[in-house]
């Protein structure tokens, strides 16, 4: 029986692809960066993204799950790119991630589908969508995220294509290494084993490279983990969180001071567990809830394409259609019961998924057309499918090109999207409140105003006797931890004690909060009753 032609070496770069390939994926990735670039928001943000604007710099561990790769990485990008402040760089270092996505998700539309065109059109797709765009320009672990999720898809279908065995171990090291960018890659787990169950090949050609990776991307993921875990900086997560709030966990001041059970807590997601299948009737409600988005993603030519890939996977190529659908299914099972405010970018996994769907319908047009056996044939092919990709393009990007042409966030006050109009004005009330504390000052703040506090008190102002912690850290359960009233006993007298609203813990505890003004902040400090 004769063996599968694999590509010429001479014109190979990756298995299955050529050097026009890698051409057309950087091209892809250079017109998205230049797209996220231009709308970039470049300034101090609060929330989850100050956190990594202040913990890359510092290299830190952030919230559950800690994020160590993603700071690592984020951390090299802004060293050897010394180019503006230190915020807009962890924001860029958020674009450039997406950029490779795009790039990672033509490969992986090609080596599906079989052409270069639709690929383009898939990739394409992905680069403008609503929530992906809008985490390219901010300091987020969403599209590092999908980078490496990415790049588990494409080691997959690269090994589907050729049958060697280093794109399997690609894949397994850029999913075990991704758990510490996101623990979503966690989720790409089954589907891959699924796929690779189905093949039934033996150990040496299939699961001895796929778990030789996965096992070093996890020893790596460990050590790396464990690297900036101990590095500590002052701004990390238990300094300005978990440790004062120990006991709304059960933990102990021992138990904060061992970095392995630290590492536990961080790593095992325990600050969000309860928000795990909350009640029966989250899952509809999220699942109304992602349809009515959909279309602020992908239009509905996008999503009919993506359908008609996945079907014509099925007849053609079953055992991708399951690897596509498995995973698929696993992404919307945690999402649709798992409750949390920005539930939404939690669909990005499946966006990539979507947009390499994409590309298979876009190739099965194009297919369809060259059954024709008349002059031009090909001709006819790259209009129909450069026009199918941009009517499912353009009306997702039409309304964002005044903000485009301006410059500007395309995303500033739409539903759900966490960058307000406000936010640019941040780093100046932060910075004045900082200027009004007095020294060894510690100042208890909610989660948004916690890391552009950090940010201008320790990067910009050299104030690192400042002390910001988090009041309330634990939100699924109302009330002071008995913990932080142990802690502003203990501080109580030798530091000078600030909270951002009246708390009646403190004053059942025995002591006053009297207004103050730190700056434009208006402020309550502890003192005797």
């Amino acid at each position: 029986m004769a063996s599968r032609p694999t590509p010429a070496k001479t014109a190979a770069v990756a298995p299955g692809l050529g050097r026009l390939d890698l051409a057309l994926a950087l091209l892809a990735g250079l017109l998205s960066l230049a797209l996220y670039t231009r709308t970039l928001a470049a300034w101090l943000l609060p929330g989850d993204s100050g956190e990594f604007q202040v913990l890359v710099y510092q290299l830190g561990i952030a919230h559950t799950t800690g994020y160590p790769v993603y700071m690592l990485l984020g951390k090299l990008f802004i060293t050897l790119f010394p180019i503006g402040e230190i915020v807009y760089r962890v924001n860029f270092f958020s674009a450039v991630m997406a950029a490779a996505t795009v790039g990672l998700v033509y490969a992986g539309g090609k080596l599906l589908s079989g052409s270069r065109l639709a690929a383009l059109g898939g990739a394409l797709a992905l680069a403008v969508s609503f929530t992906f765009w809008s985490q390219a320009i901010i300091a987020e672990v969403y599209t590092p995220g999908a980078a490496f999720l990415a790049a588990v898809w494409v080691g997959l279908l690269a090994w589907r294509e050729t049958g060697r065995p280093r794109p399997l171990f690609v894949a397994g090291l850029c999913g075990g290494l991704g758990l510490g960018v996101h623990a979503s890659l966690g989720f790409a787990g089954p589907a891959a084993g699924l796929f690779l169950l189905l093949h039934h090949r033996c150990w040496r050609t299939l699961w001895k490279p796929a778990l030789g990776g996965l096992l070093a991307g996890l020893i790596l993921y460990l050590a790396i983990f464990a690297a900036v875990e101990l590095n500590a900086p002052a701004a990390n997560i238990f300094n300005a969180a978990y440790g004062p709030a120990r006991s709304a966990w059960s933990l102990t001041e021992a138990d904060m001071a061992n970095p392995v059970t630290r590492m536990i807590f961080i790593g095992t997601g325990r600050q969000w567990r309860t928000a795990l299948f909350p009640d029966p009737t989250t899952m509809s409600k999220r699942f109304a809830e992602y349809a009515g988005k959909l279309p602020r993603e992908f239009t509905l030519l996008g999503l009919g394409l993506a359908g008609l890939g996945l079907l014509t996977l099925f007849w053609r190529q079953r055992r991708t259609a399951l690897l596509f659908t498995a995973a698929l299914v696993i992404n919307w099972l945690f999402c649709f019961n798992y409750h949390t405010g920005d539930i939404y970018v939690f669909y990005i996994p499946g966006y990539v998924l979507i947009a390499m769907l994409i590309a298979a319908g876009l190739a099965v047009v194009e297919r369809t057309i060259g059954l024709l056996r008349w002059r031009g044939v090909r001709a006819a092919q790259v209009v129909v499918v450069v026009g199918l990709a941009g009517s499912a393009i353009w009306p997702v990007v039409a309304p964002r090109l005044p903000a485009v042409q301006a410059g500007q966030p395309p995303f500033i006050g739409a539903r759900e999207y966490l960058v307000n109009a406000q936010t640019a004005g941040v780093h100046k009330i932060a910075a004045d409140t900082v200027k009004g504390l007095p020294p060894n000052a510690i100042v208890f703040t909610d989660w948004h105003w916690l890391y552009p506090y950090y940010y201008v008190a320790h990067i910009e102002m050299d104030r690192g006797d400042l002390r910001f912690i988090e009041t309330f850290s634990r939100s699924d359960r109302g009330g002071l931890p008995g913990s932080v009233v142990e802690f502003v006993q203990a501080e109580f007298g030798g530091r000078p004690i600030y909270f951002s609203r009246q708390v009646g813990e403190i004053e059942r505890a025995g002591f006053a909060l009297r207004p103050v003004m730190a700056g434009p902040t208006r402020l309550f400090q502890v003192q005797y009753r």
